[in-house]
């Protein structure tokens, strides 16, 4: 009792201080102690201030904070429970137990309470890898999206839930693939369309789920639904299910972030255009630039690897293959300023904008997917997405398209044949391409500019601006610690027919691990260990303006890949102009570049 009162007066006195929001909940759930933050989040409509006399819609409503990070997942929607499902492959996907209930409505509260299910999944139930835990506000769902709630984000409608609390389980064949309900084209241009309807199909019927009657032992019941449903398998990358529990963790917590993202984050950016987005044909001459460079360096095609816990894509089941345009990095710079800059400046009402990346020719391969999601404030604010060409199209092809989330709240497709881009707002804009690729290779391509005022005259009031954002997903958060029974190994393990994870960059418990470099890329980081903010840049003598990198404040840093000889430097946050010993030409025995002299010149102790 000492020791729980000592940690709880500590809880209550940091519980607000940034990296320990989390503890009073820890404690409280430690000890058995179910709870559920009653705290309502309000939204202020003066929340940002768009540009151009833009309106976008806003439906977010008060609601209860999100808790991050716990055993049992808050879950978003019913589309944020179908992502969870295809973050884990067939093979080695465990089945779920979600709990609804309504934070609006004090009896179903209590009974809520009653059944202590937080510490029923921490010390109780099977590990990770064997079950997902998610619990599912029904008062809070609808009224958390900025967007449109469609009939598919409705999880309470879609596995009928007329009790309150009422558990579920879902078998581990409910894969996720909702299928979305078409509405039909877009009023204000045809060539879109509009989805989120009630006729949808469903990914996980009810011949998959089952509801807890209430009677008997709620742990024996799961426990037994569980053994029922069949071991998930195990990837040989991964080797156990205490290393495919932890894998499948850091997957689900990235998932939730993007949720966090997509909500919260992008309703505090400000906007610039009508929609947040345009489709158009590409200029002849870049498009067929693109397509001689792909040609002429597709020798050098390699493999990417993403770090193993990103769930934005679907490299774990379906690796892309790269043709890396960073092999004529001055000239793809150069055809970037001269073709699409002035193309988004006068789109954007923003000028002059300044190019910060230019990334690809990336390559999807068949099933790939890309979840939607929303891009880095700092630098990639204004964008093109490009489809350079389509390869071994099959018979039956069908178009993969790009998905956003417009200002109208709506979802919006758009097939994105070759030869097109989509100009879109991609710190704002929540855009991905969520359904499977069935249309062969897709061949993309990825331009990303921000308004030079960012890091110039403006660069307060964009600050302001990006830390708005930061804290609207701050304040509506509480952060929460990953507590789970220990995991017991199958006593005949069956291995999967895939590695999932194989490739990735994935340090295992106990290891050190890298990425593999097979083309001569190098991961470097660039340390601030100065006395201020400082921002790098990369630049080249055929070219006429440096290429900004990032910003990194004193003690942080930032990671980027490059090839050895290219060359950075060190910069003041108003000035283009290198500073003194910030000059950096990238060595392949050296991984991390650190500028530590003070502004005076002298050298930081």
């Amino acid at each position: 009792v000492k020791i729980y009162t000592c940690l709880l007066v500590l809880a209550c006195f940091v519980g607000n201080v940034e990296g320990f929001g989390g503890l009073l909940e820890s404690v409280k759930s430690f000890f058995g102690y179910e709870s559920f933050n009653p705290v309502k989040t309000t939204n202020k409509r003066s929340l940002v201030q768009h540009l151009n006399n833009v309106t976008v819609v806003d439906y977010m409503q008060d609601h209860p904070k999100v808790r991050h990070g716990h055993r049992v997942a808050d879950l978003f929607s019913g589309w944020h429970f179908d992502d969870i499902q295809i973050d884990s492959p067939d093979e080695i996907r465990p089945p779920s137990v979600v709990l609804f209930f309504d934070s609006n409505d004090a009896q179903c509260m209590q009974d809520f309470k009653a059944l202590n299910f937080d510490n029923i999944a921490e010390t109780k139930l099977p590990s990770r890898a064997r079950l997902f835990t998610g619990r599912y506000d029904t008062y809070s769902a609808p009224r958390r999206p900025w967007y449109e709630f469609t009939p598919e984000m409705d999880l309470k409608k879609r596995f009928n839930i007329n009790k309150c609390p009422e558990i579920v389980f879902a078998s581990r064949k409910c894969d996720g693939r909702t299928i979305w309900c078409e509405k039909g084209p877009d009023a204000e241009d045809p060539r879109l369309g509009l989805l989120g309807c009630e006729n949808f199909t469903e990914s996980c019927p009810s011949e998959y789920r089952e509801s807890w009657d209430g009677k008997g032992d709620l742990v024996a019941w799961i426990k037994q639904k569980v053994d029922a449903d069949g071991e998930p398998k195990i990837s040989p990358f991964l080797g156990s299910y205490a290393e495919q529990g932890r894998w499948l963790q850091k997957r689900e917590h990235t998932t939730c972030n993007t949720y966090f993202r997509n909500i919260y984050m992008a309703q505090a950016f400000p906007a610039f255009t009508h929609r947040g987005f345009k489709a158009m044909e590409t200029p002849k001459e870049f498009q067929e630039w693109l397509l001689n460079t792909h040609k002429k360096h597709e020798h050098a095609r390699r493999t990417e690897h993403w770090d193993a816990v990103s769930t934005q894509m679907s490299f774990h089941e379906h690796p892309t293959t790269f043709i890396d345009l960073d092999r004529v990095r001055a000239e793809k710079e150069m055809m970037a300023r001269k073709y699409l800059q002035p193309i988004v400046e006068e789109w954007s009402g923003m000028k002059p904008l300044e190019l910060t990346s230019f990334y690809g020719i990336r390559e999807y391969h068949e099933n790939a997917f890309l979840r939607e999601h929303v891009d880095r404030i700092d630098t990639h604010v204004l964008s093109v997405t490009i489809t350079v060409d389509k390869r071994d199209v099959p018979e039956g092809a069908e178009p993969w398209p790009l998905q956003v989330t417009d200002w109208t709240g709506q979802q919006v497709k758009y097939d994105h044949p070759a030869g097109t881009m989509i100009l879109y707002e991609s710190s704002k804009l929540p855009h991905g391409r969520p359904t499977p690729n069935k249309g062969g290779t897709h061949l993309g391509a990825f331009v990303h500019f921000k308004p030079k005022s960012m890091h110039g005259t403006d660069a307060k009031k964009w600050d302001n601006i990006a830390n708005a954002a930061r804290d609207n997903v701050r304040k509506h958060t509480i952060h929460a610690s990953f507590r789970s029974t220990p995991p017991v190994e199958p006593k005949n393990p069956v291995f999967s027919s895939q590695k999932y994870g194989e490739g990735s960059v994935y340090q295992k418990a106990g290891e050190n691990g890298k990425a593999a470099d097979d083309d001569g890329r190098i991961s470097v980081e660039f340390k601030n260990a100065a006395d201020r903010s400082l921002q790098v840049f990369w630049y080249h003598k055929s070219q006429p303006d440096p290429v900004f990198q990032g910003k990194a404040w004193p003690g942080a840093g930032f990671t980027i890949n490059t090839f050895q000889g290219h060359t950075f430097y060190w910069a003041e946050l108003d000035s283009k102009k290198p500073l003194p010993g910030g000059k950096i030409t990238i060595d392949a025995g050296k991984r991390v570049y650190k500028y530590s002299l003070k502004k005076d010149g002298t050298e930081m102790k």
